[in-house]
């Protein structure tokens, strides 16, 4: 058989599963002859008489022969894959084909699998069933590979909890507040444009060297918000890189560097000149954000520690998982970002 053969035929049966378990509960209680049930509900007496009779199975909603494993150890199967792949653990095809033989040889299934482990057809039909494909995974650093432990993540998490047990902070989200920076390149890579086939599109601008403007957005859990910074690269900070006053951008705090990234004395400014202002009074606030260098000098400590400001800093490498900033706000303005450079 052709491994893509598509059935000719209509895939409907020529009697529906409820019509059939009506036929037969008519005759199992007696109240009617098998003749007369399948003359009624228009079924072959043959079909009938061999579901009364228990010599054959249920009326299935799939054609074809049964699968060499049942349907529910196929969807425990294919949860297992899709798990095992958020977490960052996803399995090769070799890995999914072994763990499907072991599984065969360990609860004595008797398959007519070859050596014991499924064929390309049966992994290519239990793919399909369950909305699977096979691709090739994103790449990680080693260091964030590394920080997945899970050791290490229920390790911030209870200093995470301890320091909001120890300060009250469970009910109070006001006071908890998320720190984050990201680089914006003035070349577009996410939005997809329309063309030929085979054919390049020019539509995008790419410089020769990567131009960054960094922006850094802190908000609390209860959607508060402080003055954005934005970090553009330059020498010198320009009147036309500053949005007019009386404007939607009004608050907005504006620095200059060598390459448009974040660097100590600027951080340090913002901390102290604008992220200190902008939080409630009266207070003892945690900050989280990532340990970056740029993020941490004597200033910022002895600033933060004066104003009552715990922070907490991510494990290193884990922004990809930890950072709520990065994962849901950034990743959106990216695509809109993008939009506009491609516009």
């Amino acid at each position: 058989m052709v491994r893509c053969y598509k059935r000719k035929t209509s895939n409907e049966g020529k009697y529906s599963a409820a019509d059939l378990n009506t036929a037969m509960s008519n005759v199992l209680s007696g109240r009617t002859s098998i003749y007369k049930a399948a003359k009624l509900y228009k079924k072959t007496y043959v079909t009938l008489h061999s579901r009364v009779k228990g010599k054959r199975g249920a009326k299935k909603a799939t054609k074809g022969r049964p699968t060499s494993i049942s349907a529910a150890d196929e969807v425990r199967l294919a949860n297992g894959l899709k798990t095992m792949e958020k977490w960052g653990y996803g399995l090769s095809r070799k890995e999914v084909l072994e763990i499907v033989g072991n599984f065969v040889k360990t609860n004595h299934i008797e398959t007519n699998f070859k050596d014991g482990v499924p064929g390309e057809d049966c992994f290519l039909g239990f793919k399909r069933r369950h909305r699977l494909s096979m691709k090739v995974p994103q790449n990680v650093e080693y260091g964030r590979k590394k920080v997945l432990d899970h050791y290490i993540i229920y390790q911030y998490f209870d200093l995470l909890k301890s320091i909001m047990d120890e300060h009250g902070l469970h009910d109070k989200p006001e006071r908890i507040w998320n720190l984050d920076e990201s680089s914006l390149c003035i070349d577009p890579r996410k939005t997809k444009v329309m063309g030929d086939i085979n054919a390049p599109s020019s539509r995008t601008i790419s410089s020769p060297g990567k131009e960054n403007t960094t922006i850094a957005l802190m908000c609390s859990a209860a959607g508060q918000k402080a003055p954005p910074l934005i970090i553009h690269k330059g020498l010198h900070l320009w009147d036309q890189w500053i949005a007019p006053p009386r404007t939607d951008f009004e608050g907005t705090v504006y620095a200059a560097t060598k390459k448009g990234w974040m660097e100590k004395a600027v951080f340090k400014n913002h901390f102290i000149n604008t992220i200190i202002s902008s939080l409630p009074s009266g207070r003892l606030i945690l900050i989280i954000y990532d340990g970056h260098s740029t993020h941490m000098n004597i200033e910022t400590l002895e600033a933060a520690v004066r104003e009552q400001i715990i922070i907490l800093k991510l494990p290193p490498h884990s922004s990809h998982i930890l950072q709520s900033l990065d994962l849901a706000v950034f990743k959106y303005f990216k695509v809109k970002w993008d939009e506009k450079l491609v516009a």
